[in-house]
């Protein structure tokens, strides 16, 4: 009976951890550049089965692993200047962080007065050389495939590209943003650069609304379950008269 109460209390903490991930992959659903999260969860008879064979009676669940899913989002043509999009799936733009650089696939960027290019967190845009200083009463700014950027003909610099060896391991720092320790394995890596573009969300809606409700589902069965089990357990210890 206490086994049983464990599994549905257990049950319960991932429903909901599960409940919350889907609800923030829901509300970004339209954030360019954001990646799909998901958590990976086992139960604790396979976590002890790795030393002994598994006896069954071992019951209850936990999340084990936060992932992020870094399939491309779907391109959209906005025509303007300071929307960037990478063609390959596992480039990212670097941005100056305060703590260091920060890596992004939102390529929608800004000019602040004093000619720099910023993210919509306010982080500074990086060059080969560091930030990109865009000339005030410029015109035409161009960014080539191959990231190159002028200004009225004038060149500024090259877009700082890089990829990763092991993605797993960046941490998310905001909705599109991450650091990367040294085992993400950062390699500079030039791509095609496409301006007048920006990558959407790699969110489906329609399939983080159905998760929404089979998750809902499961939590209502796993709170039931734990009631059921509450009451029989008060109804058995109830003194006799």
């Amino acid at each position: 009976m206490i086994r049983g109460m464990y599994s549905a209390a257990t049950a319960l903490v991932v429903a909901s951890e599960q409940q919350e991930v889907t609800a923030h992959n829901l509300a970004h659903s339209s954030t360019p550049g954001y990646r799909e999260r998901g958590l990976v969860f086992e139960t604790f008879d396979r976590v002890l089965g790795r030393a002994t064979e598994p006896t069954g009676d071992i019951v209850g669940a936990r999340t084990v692993q936060a992932y992020h899913d870094f399939r491309p989002g779907a391109l959209q043509q906005t025509g303007h200047p300071y929307d960037l999009a990478l063609g390959e799936p596992d480039r990212f733009f670097v941005l100056a962080g305060p703590d260091g650089p920060i890596y992004t696939r939102n390529g929608c960027f800004a000019p602040t007065p004093q000619g720099q290019l910023v993210s919509q967190s306010g982080y500074v845009l990086q060059g080969d050389g560091g930030a990109l200083n865009v000339p005030q009463g410029t015109n035409q700014l161009v960014v080539a495939a191959d990231g190159s950027v002028t200004a009225d003909g004038t060149p500024l610099g090259q877009l700082r590209v890089v990829r990763f060896t092991n993605l797993q391991q960046l941490t998310a720092a905001g909705p599109t943003l991450y650091t990367a320790p040294p085992e993400a394995g950062l390699q500079v890596a030039p791509g095609r650069v496409l301006q007048g573009f920006r990558e959407g969300s790699n969110v489906q809606p329609a399939d983080a609304m159905v998760r929404l409700i089979i998750g809902a589902r499961y939590y209502d069965a796993a709170q039931r379950a734990l009631r059921s089990l509450a009451e029989t357990i008060q109804l058995n210890t109830r003194p006799q008269s």
